[in-house]
Formats: structure tokens, C-alpha cells, sequence
């Protein structure tokens, strides 16, 4: 069994959204732009002859970067234009009415008149799917944790009692835990680096991963940027497009071959060229400075921020962050004296670190702000600086879990 990861990502990243492609013919959670890298996965077969051999769409769930692009490929295996086409979709309950609800809204009406789901799709739900055959493969579906929408996983065993299997998103629950139990090979949901109620996170996946090396092998999917960051310099993180054959004794080596994938070393700071920086109002003074930070391991400045009397007034921090590392941190972290936190002296701070980060090459900055800090909002909008998305954390304060929201902004120059 040869598996293609049409897409290592979640909806909020630069990697395709996670989706995958069995033998041309099944394909696992045909989410947002998994047509253009099914597409992109070979060369040797026609784009509609693409299409034309999927015969099994297997849905874990139904958000929007799990099965969004199922309009397109109905419009191609549903319509009457296609008399022999003919697939199968596992999915969970409702599914007939949700694809057929997207296909209308996402065609014109001549075109959803030309298809036929009662005589070419098969719908059959995941509730309880066991020993589903097709050709020389059993599937079976299993309920998973994702938070308050219903998502099953799939367990595949081949002909010669191997399996692999698809968690599509998950918290640790007793359904991954059987499939680990089972499977020589499982997609697992490692989204983020935070605590959440409805992701499993690297940071225990990578435990994971090396606790059962031997056992199973385990592939993160559905990577955040800031997972992938993580992963630098500890595993070697999946690619879109990657193929893994369920057959090789080691489908995916997460282990490190080589030092390409490891975070660049940005190496010498300069502390004489920048233990002063003059501003108009202010001057940052160099208070200490660090080769490698505790996270990217580059180079970090602290500095004081001083009036032209050398009062200190507040503090900066500055994180180089590599251009190898996908994710949207904040570069840069500054706390000010009562009456000091004012509009002109943090727009002037973001100028003048500006020297520092050209000097280390980078082409832009990382800022962060609350989403109701709209004194912050008109500092970075003067910048120039773009809004680029908002995260949520998850964390516990007094034993109860509580949701942040963080706005990332970034000035480019």
C-alpha cells in the first residue's frame, strides 16, 4: 500500500491541509485545495483521469479543510456526463445532505442538474463501520475526540494483515489509543504547541513517536507553523506531496539524518555595533545579549529603553527567529514604566530594533497585540504592518481551562 500526504497542514499554515491518497484510488479527507495537490502528485495521469480513478472518499469530519473540495470531485464522479463513474463516500452521519447542499451553492444550477447521487454514490456511514472491504483492504471506522463535532478515524488492514490509520483531528482518546495498539502505521493529529481540547499537540507527539518506535510508526499531520517550528532540530517533519509505503519496515523515519532541516545558526551577534541605538525620544541601551535563545536557539538582545538622560523607562526584547521557521511569533516583547507607554516611544522602539533584524537579514518583523488593543493596532498600522491572523491559546488558570486570543502582525521592509 503506497500513501501519498497530498497535504501535512491544517487551514492556518502554508502547507496543504491534511488529506491523503491511497493507490490513486482512496483518498482520506478531501479538504480545501486537495484537488490542486492531487494534481500536483503525478505527472503521468491526465487531471480528469485523476479524478476518474478515485473510487472511495473516505470523510473524518465535517470541517471546512477536511471535505470542502468533494464539490469537485462530484463533479466529475456524480455527473450523468460520466455513466460509469462510481464511488463510495464513508463519512459520518448526514453526510448525503451536507455534499449535495455544498454542490448546489458551489455550481451553477445546470451543472448540479447533471448529477446523479441516488446511481453513483454510495453513502455509508462511519457510525459503527466495521469490516468494510474493498478490493483487498478492510476498513473500519472509529470514533475519535474533536470537541463537540463527531469524527471518526479510519483503520485500513491490507491483504497481508497490515494497517495503517487516520486519526483526522483528535485529542488523545481511547480510539487512538486502539489504533496504536493496531496499526504499523498512524496518521496522527499533532496540531499545535498548546494544551487543547480538541488537538493532540507535538510536543507529547514527538514523545509518542519515540515511545513507540519499533511498534508503530507514527506520522505527525494537520502541523500548525508553530509545530513545525518545534519539530526543528528534533525530527525530521513530514512534506507535502511525501509518499510512504505501508510495506518498508520504516514507512517514515522521523529521526534526523542530516543537519539541512535544523534551524539555521544566525550565529555572531554584534554586541559593540549595537550597544546603543539613538533614537529621537528614546535610545535603546544594550543590557545583555544572548547567542542562542531557549526556543530557536539564535540570538536574542535585551535592551533597555532610556531617555536621553539614560533614565530607563522600560525594556526590550528582541528574538531573531530564522527564515527557515514557519511559524508567526513575536519577535519582539516590550514592557514600559507607569506613563511611559505611549504611542510615539513604542512606534520608535519597532524603528530602531529594525537595525538589528537587517542586520541579521531578516525582511520582517513579528509583532503581537490583543485583539481590543487598539492603541497597538494604530502603532503597527503606522508601521505599515498587515495583520496576518489571530491564534488562539488554551490555558488553565485555577483549574479551569480558559481560551486568549493574540492578533500576529507583520512588518515587512
Amino acid at each position: 500500500m503506497k500513501i501519498t500526504i497530498l497535504g501535512t497542514g491544517c487551514i492556518w499554515t502554508k502547507r496543504a491541509c491534511a488529506s491523503y491518497l491511497i493507490d490513486d484510488e482512496i483518498i482520506i479527507d478531501p479538504g480545501s485545495g486537495t484537488l490542486k495537490q492531487l494534481f500536483k502528485s503525478s505527472n503521468k495521469i491526465l487531471h480528469h483521469e485523476k479524478i476518474a480513478k478515485i473510487k472511495l472518499i473516505l470523510i473524518t469530519h465535517y470541517h471546512v479543510d477536511h471535505y470542502f473540495d468533494i464539490v469537485h470531485l462530484m463533479w466529475k464522479i456524480a455527473s450523468r456526463n460520466n455513466p460509469d463513474a462510481r464511488a463510495t463516500i464513508i463519512c459520518p452521519p448526514g453526510g448525503k445532505e451536507k455534499i449535495m447542499t455544498l454542490c448546489k451553492l458551489g455550481m451553477s444550477e445546470s451543472s448540479y442538474n447533471k448529477l446523479d447521487f441516488e446511481n453513483h454514490i454510495n453513502f455509508i456511514n462511519s457510525t459503527n463501520l466495521k469490516d468494510f472491504k474493498y478490493k483487498d483492504y478492510v476498513i473500519s471506522a472509529i470514533k475519535m475526540d474533536h470537541g463537540d463535532i463527531d469524527c471518526y478515524g479510519y483503520m485500513i488492514k491490507d491483504k497481508n494483515n497490515k494497517v495503517v490509520s487516520f486519526t483526522g483531528d483528535t485529542i488523545m482518546c481511547e480510539g487512538v489509543k486502539q489504533m496504536l495498539k493496531k496499526s504499523n502505521l498512524l496518521f496522527l493529529d499533532m496540531a499545535g504547541t498548546d494544551y487543547s481540547s480538541k488537538h493532540y499537540n507535538i510536543i507529547d507527539g514527538i514523545q509518542l513517536m519515540k515511545d513507540y518506535q519499533g511498534k508503530c510508526c507514527i506520522v505527525p499531520c494537520h502541523l500548525t507553523s508553530q509545530a513545525v517550528d518545534y519539530c526543528h532540530g528534533r525530527i525530521e517533519v513530514p512534506k507535502d506531496l511525501m509518499t510512504v509505503d505501508l510495506d518498508d519496515d520504516i514507512p517514515y523515519d522521523f529521526t534526523l539524518k542530516n543537519t539541512n532541516n535544523k534551524v539555521e545558526n544566525n550565529d555572531n551577534i554584534s554586541v559593540g555595533k549595537f550597544d546603543i541605538i539613538k533614537g529621537s525620544m528614546v535610545n535603546l541601551i544594550l543590557s545583555s545579549a544572548k547567542k542562542e535563545s531557549s526556543k530557536y536557539k539564535m540570538p536574542e538582545y535585551h535592551f533597555d529603553v532610556c531617555l536621553p538622560n539614560n533614565e530607563v523607562i522600560g525594556k526590550l526584547v528582541y528574538r531573531v527567529v530564522p527564515k527557515n521557521i514557519e511559524g508567526y511569533d513575536d519577535n519582539i516583547s516590550m514592557t514600559f514604566k507607569q506613563g511611559y507607554k505611549l504611542k510615539s516611544v513604542s512606534y520608535e522602539c519597532c524603528t530602531l530594533i529594525k537595525k538589528v533584524a537587517k542586520y541579521h537579514k531578516a525582511k520582517c518583523l513579528y509583532l503581537t497585540s490583543e485583539p481590543n488593543d487598539f492603541d497597538t493596532r494604530v502603532i503597527y498600522e503606522s508601521l505599515g504592518a498587515y495583520l496576518k491572523e489571530i491564534k488562539t491559546f488554551v490555558y488553565t488558570e485555577d483549574g479551569k481551562r480558559k481560551n486568549r486570543e493574540e492578533c500576529i502582525w507583520v512588518w515587512e521592509f
